[in-house]
């Protein structure tokens, strides 16, 4: 079994992933979501027999409140019982030096002092160090209890030394220092009202949605994202985060070289950012032999998935892609008009009414293509 499943953290990340063989099951969680959906992971492990409630690895991927909040939560209620084998967190004692270094995001900075308060030294599987990727040589390799590997594909040292120089950046931008909003800021304030003002005219078909220019992301928070590749028993899921397009690219194409094939072949993709146009470009799908590929997001706040990274997945995610979602929502459900669906060949899925999220299993893949289970909140 390897089954990831898409919890409903709003516009955040909360993955659960289960591994292993029948009677020995291994956990790891990625992210917590927001605050307010902490609910849903405390009742997912709640549902747990106590003597269950272990994880081999809590990857807290970025310091963005939507995946480090309910984080926050999680680890500092002590009434669950859950441990974990290690905690991945680049803390900023972590980041490389910066000779204007200043005081870090609260969230992160609140994290690491409760990792502190509970005695947990994070990054035990990268010797205390940061989780990073060197510029050049092999890609970090991590095995789990149980069988699986992870391959560690973000951040590289550039983009944590970004983030430790703009650390007062970083905290204005979240609405915590002192400074007028940038233009980016305004539309970002905008877009939480339900309103778009980047451009006068909206694209209309899915080849022009496709074809708009990618403008990278420049979120120095966002560039520290530690993203993994997950495999086991044969199947495999790109874990990004919210990591930089041109990061991932760079990391995709070192493994697929290492392992002789000219694109990386995965079982699936949980995409960067909820499907953000400035994470989802076209030299990153051209990166992966992929068939599926994971959206986390209810469309809130941000408005996520834009339109066009999903006319992206379409046009350049391989012959017949699937698309998944988290959440049935306002953003997404243009996607499951049937006369795109056979225009375009692809597929969607949703959570049925009444699922807590979208549940994947990626074992099947070796058989035929991944099953889509009901994630309820309790097993």
């Amino acid at each position: 079994m390897f089954r990831v499943t898409l919890l409903p953290a709003q516009q955040g990340d909360a993955l659960w992933i289960e591994y292993g063989k029948p009677g020995s099951v291994h956990r790891i969680l990625i992210d917590g979501g927001t605050p307010p959906t902490y609910q849903i992971v405390k009742d997912r492990i709640q549902a747990l027999p106590p003597a269950e409630r272990h994880f081999e690895l809590f990857i807290v991927t970025h310091v963005d409140t939507d995946h480090i909040g309910g984080a926050l939560k999680l680890l500092a209620d002590r009434s669950l019982g859950a441990t974990f084998q290690d905690v991945w967190f680049n803390d900023q004692e972590k980041l490389p030096p910066c000779l204007d270094s200043l005081r870090g995001p609260i969230d992160g900075a609140i994290l690491t002092r409760v990792l502190h308060g509970l005695g947990v030294k994070p990054n035990h599987a990268f010797e205390g160090k940061a989780a990073v990727i060197p510029e050049a040589g092999e890609l970090p390799m991590v095995s789990l209890e149980g069988g699986m590997q992870l391959t560690l594909l973000s951040p590289g040292p550039a983009q944590l030394a970004e983030l430790n120089c703009n650390w007062m950046a970083v905290l204005r931008k979240a609405g915590l220092g002192p400074g007028a909003p940038s233009a980016e800021q305004m539309n970002e304030q905008a877009r939480r009202k339900g309103v778009e003002i980047r451009r006068a005219l909206r694209a209309e078909t899915v080849e022009e949605l496709a074809n708009t220019q990618f403008v990278p992301d420049r979120s120095r928070a966002n560039g520290s994202t530690i993203g993994v590749l997950a495999e086991y028993d044969g199947a495999s899921c790109v874990l990004a985060g919210d990591a930089f397009a041109g990061v991932l690219v760079r990391s995709l194409h070192r493994l697929a070289s290492d392992r002789g094939e000219r694109r990386l072949a995965v079982t699936a993709f949980k995409l960067p950012h909820h499907g953000s146009r400035r994470n989802v470009s076209v030299e990153l799908l051209d990166a992966v032999d992929c068939s599926m590929y994971m959206f986390s997001t209810d469309g809130s706040v941000f408005g996520h998935p834009d339109p066009e990274a999903v006319a992206r997945v379409i046009r350049h995610g391989g012959p017949e892609p699937t698309l998944c979602f988290n959440y049935r929502s306002e953003t997404n459900q243009r996607w499951e008009d049937s006369a795109l669906q056979e225009r375009y060949v692809y597929r969607v899925r949703y959570p049925a009414v009444g699922d807590m999220g979208l549940s994947v299993d990626l074992s099947s893949a070796t058989q035929a293509s991944p099953i889509l289970t009901p994630a309820a909140g309790v097993e």
